[in-house]
């Protein structure tokens, strides 16, 4: 009898390869797929030294000019607009499980897996994403676009996993060092500590930044800033400007050089306007009764919904949320289930 095939995206990370290893002990095929998006020859490797010593089949797919355009590409340009956009929801939106999806497909119409932090439930003949039972690993925040047709043969290993310690046993006597290396953490393109010099670099290129004013938001010079590549909407640290309040970034606006500068209390808002709007649930996004968030680790508040024409909408906080960021996601919840999400905008 045929294993069924499971096409997971393998990184050379902890947590995909205690996935394919999940996988291959529940009796699947796992082909095990990593994508160069940055001609990374170290992630090659390791992910090969993960498939060689489970002895499962490996494929490395080439995607470094499609990554650059779809994921690099749009980042860059969401602070030239002076947004802060997500670069691995690009990514996950983008780029990888689109490319799962297509290479399972022409691999027998095949399973695919993940190492991310989540969970896939059928209801009633549809597909819902819920979040991990682990919500200090959860990563379903970045996954609420998903599509039927992805989440229907789609497996997260991991969904159930409780603590780090339990995923570094699971592989220990198999892949040693491995299990007792350091995760990975922040943006897979930008040097560790570095992502002020690549926005420099990426925005600027290799000419000198040219120092900017500090601005209320009557328009009043507050100070100079060195580089509007080190500021953030909603940052309070490095600012170096005295004021009897505690002043934060409300705005960077590239084309003037300027960083608008105000009190923190009034960074609190409690409507947010959100564009390309996704409703991930089959049931619909209900006016009421729901929770969202407005960044993955962020607190959950409760809301109502303005549908607009398009797909934009408002939602309406019942308590004031800190600083949304233009750029980022808004995700909508019911309890663990994910309704869906948009990209925050301002007004």
């Amino acid at each position: 009898m045929n294993r069924k095939k499971v096409i997971i995206g393998l990184s050379g990370g902890i947590d995909s390869a205690a996935s394919a290893y999940r996988l291959q002990s529940e009796g699947y095929e796992v082909i095990g797929v990593t994508f160069n998006f940055l001609n990374a020859e170290t992630t090659i490797n390791a992910a090969r030294m993960v498939a060689e010593k489970m002895d499962i089949e490996h494929h490395v797919l080439e995607a470094q000019n499609e990554f650059q355009k779809k994921v690099i590409d749009p980042f860059v340009a969401g602070y030239q607009r002076g947004e802060t956009p997500n670069p691995c929801l690009l990514c996950n939106q983008n780029m990888k499980f689109k490319l799962l999806r297509d290479f399972a497909t022409i691999n027998g119409d095949a399973m695919i897996a993940t190492g991310h932090y989540a969970e896939v439930r059928q209801h009633e003949g549809a597909y819902q994403l819920w979040a991990s039972a682990n919500p200090h690993k959860d990563q379903s925040y970045f996954l609420y676009h998903l599509e039927q047709e992805i989440l229907g043969r789609l497996l997260f290993p991991l969904n159930a996993v409780t603590s780090k310690d339990e995923v570094r046993k699971e592989i220990l006597s198999l892949l040693p060092e491995l299990a007792q290396g350091a995760e990975s953490q922040g943006i897979c393109f930008i040097p560790k500590k570095g992502h002020g010099l690549f926005l420099k670099e990426a925005v600027f290129g290799n000419n000198p930044t040219a120092p900017g004013n500090f601005v209320d938001t009557t328009g009043k010079i507050l100070g100079k800033h060195p580089g509007i590549h080190h500021f953030t909407p909603g940052q309070t640290r490095g600012l170096g400007i005295n004021s009897s309040h505690r002043l934060a970034v409300v705005e960077v606006i590239p084309a003037t050089n300027t960083v608008v500068l105000d009190e923190e209390v009034n960074l609190y808002q409690n409507r947010i306007l959100v564009d390309a709007l996704v409703i991930q649930s089959p049931e619909g996004l209900p006016e009421t009764g729901f929770t969202f968030k407005t960044c993955r680790w962020g607190h959950e508040y409760e809301g109502r919904i303005e549908r607009l024409p398009g797909t934009q909408a408002i939602v309406h906080s019942q308590v004031p949320v800190r600083a949304p960021a233009p750029g980022q996601a808004l995700v909508f919840f019911k309890g663990r289930q994910v309704l869906g999400g948009g990209i925050i905008k301002r007004f």
